[in-house]
């Protein structure tokens, strides 16, 4: 091992220690339930149909299980789901090293994974959301090597199963299907021209991420008579449909429907709350329009059965916003509007992007003054391939990970934290950049002034 790479491990394991020991010391290793918590502790696993018939995936519940059982408490699911983050920053930081990106640069990209806003605020939430995107990392570990390589069967076999698992955990990861293929057949066309297989690297994406999501919904459908990862979809969607029914739009609606068109207005008449599209309005009812209102007149009406549930209020939300296009494409658009002002304000509240920032500025001054003294860089690190690939990263996980996010509910810090995970690296390999090269142009000061 290079002295240089040896001093990037032992700089990355020091990390993982100081925000363990940082975490500890401000209690954020004690569990903490949520509104959402109890929905996974109640899986039952009484039987496969009933597992699969239920509104949340496996993963997370078979977690709390089994730390149920192990320890008879929760306790230490903080410590598993901070060090589960740990060794998926850890894997993502070997397979850039191993695809032979600088040393620094490498550990630059990582490096704020471990400190982003995710891992400090939720590593004790007794929710899915962190574990989730650990196992995406590893996921965009092996597309790197993918991409890299333009083949690899062991890479082609890690995305499959670590993009199964992750959205097995978090079903807004299914994001994941797309993002592979489409953002490995750019990525792989534009950082390898010469190669021209970017098309044959996108299809194997395509078969390993799409093989085991149809078996399991085809696994669904069989047992349960859902073609689907989960009977959940409708849960979402009807928060925001749900605000937009009339009472003289109802014969609009099918038969099957109305009763629980009809259930939901006579709720939001209670509340008071008339239709609007003012989305600071509708992303507040948001919540209580699903579980305040939709979920217990679908309970009512369809004796709990979450399937039928489910369909139902996936029915009613597409036939109310085709008849409402303009409201829905309104909505889009101030979420994604919404989505990027959270990104940003999450990315600035990294710690490591917070040191990165000025430590760039002071870099860019220094270079910028060499340059004008004339002064070229010696061995000068230049934004090459490892920047406009971790850049083609952030923005194609950021983009495809929010674009599904809005589509049923509205961005919240808690949906956007797992997008900006490596917008952060950008940031942070910019200034590395910049002290690589002002390291440079230090090299160059003192050659001529030793000649």
């Amino acid at each position: 091992m290079q002295d240089s790479q040896f001093r990037v491990w032992y700089l990355f394991l020091t990390q993982v220690v100081v925000v363990a020991g940082f975490l500890h010391w401000f209690g954020q290793f004690e569990a903490i339930s949520q509104v959402d918590t109890a929905s996974y502790r109640d899986y039952s696993f009484d039987s496969v149909t009933t597992a699969l018939n239920d509104k949340r995936t496996f993963v997370y519940p078979s977690v709390l299980r089994f730390f149920e059982a192990a320890d008879g408490s929760e306790r230490l699911i903080p410590w598993f789901q901070y060090f589960v983050s740990a060794a998926s920053t850890g894997f993502f930081l070997s397979t850039l090293l191993a695809c032979r990106w600088n040393h620094w640069l490498a550990f630059a990209a990582a490096s704020p994974l471990l400190a982003s806003p995710l891992v400090l605020e939720y590593s004790r939430i007794l929710t899915p959301d962190l574990l989730a995107q650990s196992f995406s990392v590893v996921t965009v570990s092996c597309w790197l090597t993918v991409i890299s390589k333009g083949t690899g069967l062991r890479s082609l076999i890690g995305l499959s199963l670590f993009s199964f698992l992750a959205y097995q955990t978090k079903p807004s990861y299914l994001f994941l299907l797309a993002f592979a293929p489409v953002g490995g057949w750019i990525a792989r066309w534009w950082l390898h021209p010469d190669d021209r297989d970017a098309w044959k690297v996108a299809l194997r994406m395509t078969v390993a991420s799409a093989v085991p999501f149809v078996a399991w919904c085809a696994l669904r459908w069989a047992l349960v008579g859902h073609f689907g990862l989960v009977s959940f979809g409708g849960y979402n969607i009807i928060g925001i449909a749900g605000q937009w029914i009339q009472k003289d739009s109802m014969n609009q609606l099918t038969a099957e429907v109305q009763p629980f068109a009809e259930k939901i207005l006579q709720s939001r008449e209670l509340k008071k709350w008339e239709p609007t599209i003012t989305y600071e309005v509708m992303e507040t009812r948001f919540n209580p329009m699903v579980w305040d209102i939709a979920v217990p007149a679908a309970a009512e009406l369809y004796d709990g059965d979450s399937r039928i549930m489910n369909r139902r209020m996936a029915e009613l939300s597409s036939q109310v916003l085709k008849s409402n296009p303009t409201a829905y494409a309104n909505w889009l658009g101030k979420a994604a509007k919404r989505s990027v002002r959270s990104a940003i304000e999450i990315t600035l509240r990294n710690p490591i992007v917070l040191v990165s920032l000025p430590v760039w500025f002071m870099a860019f001054a220094w270079n910028w003054r060499k340059k004008l003294e004339g002064i070229v860089c010696q061995n000068e690190c230049i934004y090459g391939c490892e920047f406009q690939t971790i850049v083609w990263l952030a923005l194609g996980y950021a983009i495809c990970k929010m674009g599904l996010v809005i589509l049923v509910e509205p961005p919240i810090d808690r949906y956007c934290a797992p997008a900006t995970v490596f917008l952060a690296s950008v940031l942070t390999m910019a200034a590395c950049q910049a002290i690589l090269r002002g390291r440079g142009s230090m090299r160059t000061t003192l050659a001529r002034r030793a000649s």
